[in-house]
């Protein structure tokens, strides 16, 4: 569980009482005990924010207290020595409860934060502007160094606002109008984000994001990224909107992360997982389901702005809208990766396209399960705008009640080859492709964890076994994690090995023989 990491700060409650201690990293500690009269300790939010902090210091809350209002530390840290917020002693989680402030926590234009081990609500007022943590740079420059870690975020119940001034969990913006600001070194991982409005996690959204490819006449300032961000390993569960949003960043990594029940209220278009206006982000091992609506309500997508992004080893599930969207209208979308990802009962749009052009889009060795009464356009191309998309290797399968077909303009702006298309209507050419039985293992099997979809693997003698085309840079390993041979051709779908057996009665595991498994992520 996300939860369950953390960074071991209750052995600190362990220090001597007589006034701050020495931290960790050579500074000094402030406890925190809100609503007692333990001695030597800090007794409200307020006197916490009026510390001026130095590098190595810490602020610790003690465990099975509460605090109200909005905590605001001042002062930075370095790479080497930051600032830690976490908790002391025995118990439940310290509590900061904003009460119906705007901010529970709000970290502005500092550096060198380690913020860990509390729980963070603020449920008063509901439908108000309000965020769990808010970490907000402002005509600050580069921002860095800074972890959010193994917090409970939950019940923040916002307005349906987003970007820099949006409600949410967890937001990283860049705001200002004079210096250009960004972030660098953010790490936001093993967090639970759970019941809130609008947005779960949202790390770069920034007012610094002009330039063509993100087609915002809006966005004014000049496109100033942040770099070096790393989502992973967070549990996000129903919010409003967006699950997982990564925005105005160069270099992400987007990893091991749970998103089930997003678009739960906005009256807008929220996506599970996803990238705007971003360069060189790859998200693998993540899972979404549980998508409300058709407004997108799909669980990933690759959007406007975005330039070498990749979706791998990714397992999409029960959502209402889909389950990938390819969403440029005005921008551009260059070099879009979707590969091994696994698919099962997405209605309405497998994959779906916004009204604008794609430069260049990659689609292969996907599987995209439809079960009975689920029903699914495959891939559903809005207009004729110019689009280069290629959609080969995978493994489309439709059983039961429900119908599934394509939905392509004319001319169609994708390029279909060496798929496996099983039950599907209005099929375009597929040179290379299949409409033959797949042979999986268990199709319908698996659920609600992406480390049991053995059922979605190839029996041996499957027809999508070595059927595929020969793919250049093709990550090297299957969503199972057996290595790709460069001397074969792959097989068509997200298994590659194909050689696994029918279990011999429901309920027994699938033996597969030799697959070099390595392991997702």
């Amino acid at each position: 569980m996300a939860a369950g990491i953390t960074l071991g700060l209750a052995v600190i409650g362990s220090l001597a009482i007589g006034g701050p201690a020495h931290a960790e990293g050579g500074g000094v500690t402030h406890r925190v005990a809100c609503g007692t009269d333990a001695p030597d300790t800090l007794g409200s939010l307020d006197e916490v924010n009026a510390l001026r902090l130095a590098p190595g210091d810490a602020v610790l809350f003690q465990r099975g207290t509460t605090c109200t209002g909005t905590l605001a530390p001042r002062g930075s840290g370095t790479a080497e020595q930051r600032i830690r917020i976490g908790a002391y002693g025995k118990g439940a989680r310290p509590v900061i409860d904003g009460a119906g402030a705007t901010d529970t926590v709000l970290l502005r234009n500092v550096s060198g934060y380690e913020l860990s081990g509390l729980e963070i609500t603020n449920s008063a007022d509901p439908g108000s502007k309000r965020r769990g943590v808010f970490v907000l740079g402002e005509d600050a420059g580069v921002l860095a160094d800074l972890t959010i870690r193994d917090l409970y975020v939950h019940d923040v119940w916002g307005d349906d606002t987003k970007d820099t001034d949006g409600s949410g969990g967890i937001i990283v913006a860049a705001a200002g109008r004079s210096t250009p600001t960004s972030f660098r070194n953010v790490v936001v991982a093993d967090n639970v984000v759970r019941d809130v409005d609008r947005s779960g996690i949202v790390v770069g959204t920034s007012l610094w994001g002009d330039r063509p490819e993100s087609g915002k006449p809006d966005v004014v300032l000049p496109w100033t990224p942040s770099s070096d961000v790393l989502i992973k390993g967070n549990d996000v569960a129903n919010t409003g909107g967006d699950g997982i949003l990564i925005s105005t960043t160069k270099r992400g990594r987007v990893e091991d992360n749970r998103v089930d029940g997003f678009q739960e209220r906005s009256a807008g278009y929220n996506a599970g997982i996803w990238p705007w206006n971003s360069e060189d982000i790859v998200f693998t091992g993540n899972e979404a389901s549980g998508g409300r609506t058709t407004r997108d309500g799909m669980a990933f997508d690759i959007d406007q702005g975005t330039n070498n992004v990749t979706f791998e080893y990714n397992y999409s599930h029960d959502n209402e809208g889909g389950f990938f969207l390819l969403c440029n209208a005005a921008g551009s979308i260059r070099n879009a990766v979707v590969r091994y990802n696994v698919s099962v009962n997405d209605s309405h749009r497998g994959i779906e396209t916004c009204s604008g052009t794609i430069d260049s889009a990659q689609i292969y060795n996907n599987t995209i399960y439809i079960g009975d009464g689920v029903s699914q356009t495959v891939i559903n191309e809005n207009n004729a705008n110019t689009r280069n998309v290629r959609f080969a290797n995978n493994l489309v399968l439709k059983e039961g009640s429900g119908t599934a077909n394509f939905r392509l303009a004319s001319p169609a702006g994708y390029r279909l080859d060496h798929n496996l298309i099983r039950n599907v209507g209005n099929l375009p050419p597929n040179p290379g492709g299949s409409t033959a039985d797949p042979m999986l293992v268990a199709p319908g099997s698996g659920g609600s964890s992406i480390d049991d979809l053995d059922g979605y693997r190839l029996r041996t003698g499957s027809p999508a076994h070595r059927a595929g085309a020969v793919l250049d840079d093709n990550g090297g390993r299957d969503f199972f994690g057996a290595r790709l041979r460069g001397d074969v051709p792959p097989s068509i779908g997200a298994d590659d090995a194909g050689n696994c057996t029918a279990p011999s009665s429901p309920g027994r595991p699938f033996p597969c023989r030799g697959t070099g498994v390595v392991g997702r992520g």
